[in-house]
């Protein structure tokens, strides 16, 4: 790494982004075709494009315009810091996007990953952002002249494909926890189906079906609503992203995609572990969150604690995809109303023992993506 660094030092030139990338606005043909899939500027997100729904054609909305090609980049316009990007990294000769997404090609001599890796570091969207903010209009946006000529080190194309190695085997690591969480996740979802679902718990043939007001159910079950299995917490104070650190002892989660949205060093707001979870509900996307360590909450993120001996993982997959955002609105209201049904208090813990040791794999896993992106940023900073 010594050597690496040196060589970053001695054979590196002081360019902009202009001498990485450039940006192209080719326009796709929709002659013959008659589904495409359609990425607006929401569709992407650190690196990920988020669907491969196929649309018609003739409903696409007018900014569905671009071409992309393997290799390219896609940088939303609109506030930078929101991470709306992505590098294409497969054949996308179906796909169409905003004319909102900056659509950008490398130089001669540049390594795709490393302009990528230049492009999305946090120092430079956070500079991307200030000038975004700096523009007049309704809401922070860029253009590729605004940051065409901000300044970058470029190294030899070598050293470029060497940085690029090393930090993806970070990004690898970290996609391979995330495949890992998913499948543990995926199995407890399973199990909870075929307990509370299908009614295929352990036992259930020796318990009879009798009537409720929503068809026929387990006799010694209950039909309920979200507020009969949980206890909405008060929250003292909530927290700006603003306002937080790149790093810090209490992450603040919120109801984004995003999870963690900074950290702050104050006392956190709550004590949740493994044993003594939380969950938590955003009250506008509906995104729905078991927390396993002391933290504090961004606003409309609404704290949960278990209530009847109901523990808040068995509720997590109770609501868990109950209820999904249709427009920006609260939605607690809503998913208070939702019926469910609601097994034995036994019975929801036995399940809760069943996949507990899958909810600690996920929390393991998860605190070592904490710890690798980590260990990435600090190699990013003096890669780059």
């Amino acid at each position: 790494m010594s050597k690496l660094l040196e060589q970053i030092n001695t054979e590196s030139r002081i360019g902009s982004i202009k001498d990485l990338v450039f940006p192209v606005s080719n326009t796709y043909d929709f002659s013959n075709i008659d589904k495409v899939v359609f990425i607006n500027t929401g569709d992407v997100h650190e690196g990920k494009f988020l669907h491969k729904d196929y649309s018609n054609t003739k409903k696409l909305p007018g900014q569905a315009k671009k071409i992309i090609e393997f290799g390219d980049m896609v940088f939303s316009e609109i506030r930078p810091k929101n991470r709306h990007y992505a590098l294409v990294d497969f054949d996308s000769k179906d796909y169409v996007v905003s004319t909102k997404l900056i659509v950008l090609k490398v130089k001669e001599n540049i390594d795709p990953r490393f302009a990528y890796i230049v492009l999305t570091a946090d120092q430079n969207l956070m500079e991307f952002q200030n000038i975004a903010e700096s523009r007049s209009g309704t809401f922070p946006q860029i253009t590729f002249d605004a940051i065409a000529d901000y300044e970058v080190n470029i190294p030899k194309l070598l050293i470029q494909k060497k940085i690029a190695d090393i930090l993806s085997a970070y990004d690898s690591k970290i996609e391979n926890n995330n495949k890992l969480i998913k499948n543990f996740e995926a199995t407890a979802q399973t199990i909870f189906n075929e307990w509370f679902v299908d009614f295929r718990f352990p036992g259930y043939e020796k318990v009879k079906m009798a009537d409720s007001e929503t068809g026929e159910i387990p006799e010694g079950w209950d039909v309920g609503k979200i507020e009969d299995v949980v206890t909405r917490l008060s929250t003292q104070k909530t927290y700006k992203e603003e306002s937080l650190l790149n790093k810090g002892s209490v992450p603040v989660y919120d109801q984004s995609s995003k999870g963690i949205i900074g950290f702050h060093n104050e006392e956190p707001s709550f004590e949740a572990s493994i044993n003594d979870p939380i969950l938590i509900f955003g009250d506008h996307t509906c995104r729905i969150q078991i927390i396993c360590e002391p933290f504090s909450l961004g606003p409309n993120t609404i704290p949960l604690g278990g209530k009847n001996s109901y523990g808040p993982i068995f509720t997590y997959f109770l609501t868990k995809g109950s209820i999904g955002q249709r427009e920006y609105k609260r939605h607690w209201g809503e998913l208070s109303n939702i019926v469910f049904f609601i097994p034995p208090v036994e019975l929801a813990k036995n399940f809760v023992l069943k996949i507990k040791s899958f909810i600690s794999k996920i929390v393991t896993l998860e605190k070592e993506n904490t710890k690798l992106k980590e260990l990435r940023d600090l190699l990013l900073v003096k890669l780059i």
